[in-house]
C-alpha cells in the first residue's frame, strides 16, 4: 500500500486548499473531517480488494520467495529516479 500512497504525491495538499482559504472554523473543520474519513475508507476499501483477489490468485513458490527482492528493488529505484528528476 505504500506504493499506491507515495504515488499520489501532493494531491492531498491541493485537496486540503478549500479548508484553508475558508474563513469559517466549523466549516474547516467539517472539511477536514470528511476528508480524514473519506481517505480513510477509500484506503480500507483497497486494501480489502486487493487482500481478496490476492487470496484468489494461486500462489507459486517462486513468486513468493521473490516479490520482497523486487519489491525492495523497485521501491529503491523510483525513490533514486525521483531524487535525480
Amino acid at each position: 500500500m505504500g506504493l499506491i500512497h507515495g504515488l499520489t504525491g501532493a494531491a492531498a495538499v491541493l485537496m486540503l486548499l478549500p479548508a484553508a482559504v475558508s474563513d469559517s472554523l466549523v466549516w474547516q473543520a467539517l472539511f477536514l473531517g470528511g476528508f480524514v474519513f473519506g481517505s480513510t475508507v477509500a484506503m480500507a476499501a483497497l486494501t480489502a480488494a486487493l487482500s481478496a483477489s490476492s487470496r484468489a490468485m494461486p500462489k507459486p513458490g517462486v513468486l513468493l520467495r521473490n516479490v520482497p527482492a523486487v519489491a525492495s528493488f523497485g521501491s529503491v529505484m523510483l525513490g533514486g529516479w525521483w531524487v535525480v528528476a
